[in-house]
């Protein structure tokens, strides 16, 4: 006989850290100890009823009805939060991967937080920004009735207060919009989908002695797209940084460090700079690709000359591949909705007169996946300039470690 009346089929779109938070709650012994499919097994046990939940001695022993009531278990599995659930109109990775579940962002004593509006079916929902990161597991939803949510685009920068009431955090003041305070700002009249491009912009000059190279090798217009690839650490993430830290003061630069060493982050006050460490789930690397995106989008709307720096593409496209694995345990490599996922991104590239956005992306071409490596030759024949890196030189010291032979910018002859 089930002691609860829930669907368990639920358990299967939480992770091991929020089983964990149920198990406990349900009575799975020493939860902890259990790796997520037992757990889930676990769970099922005592929902279902062939096992006794299992409470500490001094505790006692309460009907299980007290431990978890039926009408909260939609909360505890993150079902509840009023969010729309249907992605799929909306073609992007979430969409076609995974349903948003979440304990929202937990109660704290700060109340005034900075992070990145982004849309979740037909509503818009609020993700902070915590030491350069973005999880689909926090967010804060956003009022109809609040003050100047008209204002509000996918892709905005957004410093507001949350209150925290009843365990749902909520937007309850907007203090800034991209940086402007909400009374003094201007929603752009166009869109990103309607500019189209025109002929390339500038070629952008860099200064430092190691990124020199390009100016004359293989120079990067804006709205153009570039890939510094080689064996892993041949120097893409010295030069990509690089490249951040010399076009700050002249562009305005998105870098994007994906599953990196935590000792990896570094400071880059000029640019939005976001991080995922190499032990962030594929969902939230995932997760995370969409939001920068939308932001270098909305940048763009915003007629700012943009440069997003993806560091780096293999480690994106594997985290791809595992998260769609995670769903679907066909065997076969997934090859060509990765790579429908990073030219997607690619194409966003642009330049017009309102704004520009150019791609500057590093990859390791050795990676363990061989389809992986073959979708990278192919990720380099949809680039404008491209980089090889000769990982010899680079621990060598040289101050030029790129392969001169196979360096180059696309040339463009007119007819």
């Amino acid at each position: 006989m089930n002691q609860f009346n829930v669907n368990t089929k639920k358990l299967a779109n939480l992770n091991l850290f929020q089983l964990r938070e149920v198990g406990a709650r349900v009575g799975v012994k020493n939860p902890t100890t259990l790796r997520a499919r037992n757990l889930r097994e676990a769970i099922i046990d005592v929902v279902e009823g062939a096992v006794e939940p299992y409470l500490k001695v001094k505790s006692g022993r309460p009907h299980a009805k007290q431990i978890i009531p039926d009408d909260e278990w939609d909360r505890l599995v993150g079902f509840d939060d009023g969010l729309n659930q249907d992605f799929g109109t909306n073609n992007n990775i979430s969409g076609a991967l995974f349903a948003l579940r979440s304990s929202k962002l937990a109660k704290s004593e700060q109340v005034e937080y900075t992070g990145y509006i982004k849309s979740i079916g037909e509503k818009l929902v609020f993700f902070p920004m915590m030491q350069q990161y973005c999880s689909i597991d926090k967010y804060a939803q956003i009022p109809l009735n609040l003050e100047y949510i008209d204002l509000l685009r996918v892709g905005d920068r957004v410093t507001c207060e949350i209150l925290f009431e009843a365990n749902l955090p909520r937007i309850e003041k907007i203090l800034k919009i991209n940086e402007v305070a909400p009374q003094d700002y201007t929603i752009p009249g166009n869109v990103f989908s309607e500019m189209s491009p025109n002929s390339l912009g500038e070629k952008i000059e860099f200064t430092l002695p190691q990124l020199r190279f390009i100016n004359e090798v293989c120079p990067i217009k804006l709205g153009q797209r570039a890939l510094l690839k080689g064996p892993n650490a041949s120097g893409q993430t010295y030069l990509a940084s690089s490249a951040a830290k010399d076009l700050a003061d002249k562009y305005t630069v998105v870098y994007f460090a994906i599953a990196k060493r935590p000792e990896d982050k570094i400071n880059l006050p000029n640019c939005e700079y976001m991080f995922t460490s190499f032990d962030v789930e594929p969902k939230d690397i995932s997760f995370f690709y969409e939001i920068v995106v939308e932001r270098t989008k909305r940048l763009c709307e915003l007629g700012k000359d943009v440069v997003l720096i993806m560091d780096d593409l293999t480690s994106l496209m594997l985290n791809i591949r595992n998260l769609i694995a995670e769903r679907d345990k066909r065997e076969r490599e997934h090859s060509s909705d990765i790579m429908q996922q990073v030219k997607r991104m690619l194409g966003n590239s642009k330049f017009t007169e309102s704004g520009s956005l150019t791609i500057i992306s590093t990859a390791y071409t050795d990676s363990f996946v061989p389809q992986i490596n073959e979708g990278l030759n192919e990720i380099d024949n949809i680039m404008n300039c491209h980089i090889s890196l000769l990982k010899e030189d680079y621990y060598k010291g040289k101050p030029e470690f790129y392969d001169k032979a196979n360096t180059y910018a696309d040339i463009i002859r007119e007819i």
